[in-house]
């Protein structure tokens, strides 16, 4: 990558990774990989016990080493900080979902929807040799996002408008019998 200004480079990261609601921060680049320091760009969280808005941030906490899609032949590892609010309504704490990353895996949304494909057409051994993940890990990633993605309410179902006809049924027209 050509030698731009830090800020320039970073808002250049910020765009090419494309995570809502997210900025990078930090980039390490490395032979094999680039590693991103992402932060949230929001300041209030919407507590998910009583629905009212909290600016009151008690902690940050950081996801470490999640797994996104290459960028060429490098790997790309995230590192995620989240912050924690306290509701001063209900006086819960609670952390936001981050957008884009995979809940229970340490792995984004985009990677797994890629993995799955993957594993589709082929096998989860061979998905697991491409992205350089242990066969183990992707395969609980798998059974966990089939899983998610079968407990999300799907698309209502639309009216059948044509019926198809299979090509066998065409092929067996009534010329070809016999009168008895």
């Amino acid at each position: 990558m050509p030698d731009l200004p830090s800020t320039s480079r970073l808002d250049f990261w910020t765009k090419a990774l494309h995570f809502p609601s997210m900025e990078v921060v930090h980039v390490e680049e490395e032979p094999k990989t680039l590693r991103f320091t992402l932060v949230p760009t929001w300041k209030v969280g919407v507590c998910p016990h009583c629905g009212k808005a909290s600016d009151d941030v008690v902690q940050k906490r950081t996801r470490e080493r999640i797994i996104d899609l290459p960028f060429g032949p490098k790997a790309v590892e995230l590192e995620v900080r989240q912050l924690q609010f306290q509701c001063s309504f209900c006086e819960r704490a609670f952390t936001p979902v981050c957008p884009g990353i995979a809940d229970g895996s340490h792995a984004t949304e985009r990677f797994l929807e890629r993995a799955v494909a993957l594993i589709r057409v082929s096998d989860i051994a061979n998905a697991a040799a491409f992205f350089g993940v242990p066969e183990t890990t992707l395969a609980n990633w798998y059974y966990d996002y089939i899983e998610r993605k079968q407990k999300e309410p799907g698309k209502p179902l639309k009216p059948i408008r044509r019926l198809g006809i299979d090509e066998l049924s065409l092929k067996k027209s009534t010329d070809s019998s016999l009168p008895c």
